[in-house]
């Protein structure tokens, strides 16, 4: 498969993108990119799909990508555009992996969908950030949203929207201030050249509504998420590098104690992009088959 994007038009009207990786006969799982991002930066390198032996369906979330911006949007309303894609690609069963944001809107999943996800992955994945504390540890911009999106989230707009528009026209000036926020496992992973093509394609091609849907995804993980933890009752894995400031340990620790039975694997000395390593084991722990 190629990572060549398909567009649809859901029932509202909305466009739905996505890019897939891996053999079309596989058993499948959807991945979810990050806060803010596109399916590029799931869609990086098919060879540990393939060597997972799984069918990786990465759609762009709402406002992201190609996909339209949904004002009205809840974490399990983001559920049934999941469902939507899955009817529409005739699977009637799959799991799915959350990246960073993309954590909150798989456990949605799992939470609404339980008849259908056989498993759920969250990697790097934000936890509820209404929870006192939520915010120790991270580094200072992710710190200062989470904070804004608690009491008066409109007020970070501009900040995203700056960050989009630099990312667009000079992309490595983006790269290389993000390089210096972030933790030497994550920097060094950034570093290599098809990851760091994958980032810097992500950047070029932000959507224009982009910083709106990252405001809102923050806005979404700071409030009520519409579900508890505690009533998933499919498998869960949670992924953490011990060393994240993006989404410090504690948000992982926490899930895995909300979330029954969930598996908490913790990686030592690695960081937020913890999934390009260990891309093919996670894949692996949530396989369909």
């Amino acid at each position: 498969m190629t990572t060549d994007a398909t567009v649809a038009e859901l029932p509202d009207g909305r466009s739905l993108a996505w890019v897939q990786l891996g053999e079309a006969d596989a058993p499948v799982v959807f991945g979810l990119h990050g806060t803010p991002g596109s399916s590029r930066q799931v869609a990086i390198d098919d060879k540990p799909v393939r060597e997972a032996g799984v069918r990786l369906i990465c759609p762009d979330r709402p406002g992201y990508g190609l996909s339209t911006f949904h004002p009205g949007r809840t974490l399990p309303g983001f559920a049934d555009d999941i469902a939507w894609l899955a009817d529409h690609l005739a699977i009637e069963r799959f799991s799915v992996m959350g990246v960073s944001g993309g954590g909150p809107h798989a456990a949605a999943c799992a939470w609404a969908l339980p008849d259908r996800v056989v498993a759920a992955g969250l990697v790097s994945g934000v936890g509820p950030l209404a929870d006192p504390g939520a915010e120790d540890g991270m580094m200072p911009m992710n710190r200062a949203v989470t904070h804004a999106a608690r009491r008066a989230p409109a007020i970070v707009r501009p900040a995203f929207a700056l960050m989009a528009t630099v990312g667009r026209r000079w992309p490595e000036r983006a790269m290389k201030a993000f390089e210096g926020q972030i933790p030497p496992p994550d920097a060094d992973v950034l570093r290599r050249p098809d990851v760091r093509a994958a980032f810097l394609d992500d950047l070029r091609r932000a959507s224009r509504t982009s910083a709106r849907s990252a405001v809102q995804d923050f806005t979404l993980f700071a409030r009520d998420w519409g579900f508890r933890l505690e009533d998933i009752s499919v498998p869960v894995h949670i992924w953490q590098g011990d060393v994240d400031r993006n989404v410090p340990p504690a948000h992982a620790r926490l899930q895995a104690q909300r979330i029954p039975g969930a598996v908490l694997h913790e990686c030592p000395g690695e960081g937020h992009l913890l999934v390009v390593d260990h891309l093919a084991e996670i894949l692996r722990t949530l396989s369909p088959s």
